[in-house]
């Protein structure tokens, strides 16, 4: 069983390519998993509070792409990707490629569940290509999830 799981979450990555440095960020937010999950699918949604107002757009389907626009070190740095499952509302899983991975088609996978109440999400971000990057990453992504809860 550990086998087909393994191939299941390997499924659509491109593992050759990725870097080994994953990284782990948790938070738990006063909403409906069904509202964190449509945060991370609503392309309007993903523009006020990922993107800062940027431009976002999104077509959340397995195979479906996004693009993102971030703003940082003055400059707009384009974010893509494809998405790889999507398990409303508990499981959204998706390749990253930015500037900031070197080019490298990375994974986020984003786990979210209903705990004492509260929503859990955890975000992992497999196949960062340094150590470096992976602690840049770690840094960015704690802050848009501390950003998300706010708005939600």
């Amino acid at each position: 069983m550990n086998a087909l799981k393994n191939a299941v979450q390997m499924q659509g990555r491109n593992a050759q390519v990725m870097g080994p440095h994953s990284i782990r960020v948790t938070r738990s937010y006063d909403a409906k998993p069904e509202k964190v999950f449509r945060a991370w699918t609503d392309a309007a949604s993903i523009s006020a509070w990922l993107t800062k107002g940027e431009y976002a757009s999104a077509d959340v389907r397995p195979g479906g792409l996004f693009y993102l626009e971030m703003r940082g070190m003055e400059k707009i740095n384009p974010h893509y990707g494809r998405y790889l499952r999507v398990e409303s509302p508990q499981l959204l899983e998706h390749t990253w490629v930015s500037e900031w991975t070197h080019g490298k088609e990375t994974v986020v996978l984003i786990e979210i569940a209903e705990r004492d109440g509260k929503t859990e999400l955890t975000l992992t971000h497999d196949g960062l290509p340094t150590e470096e990057m992976a602690e840049s990453h770690r840094g960015g992504w704690s802050g848009f999830l501390d950003e998300l809860g706010p708005r939600l």
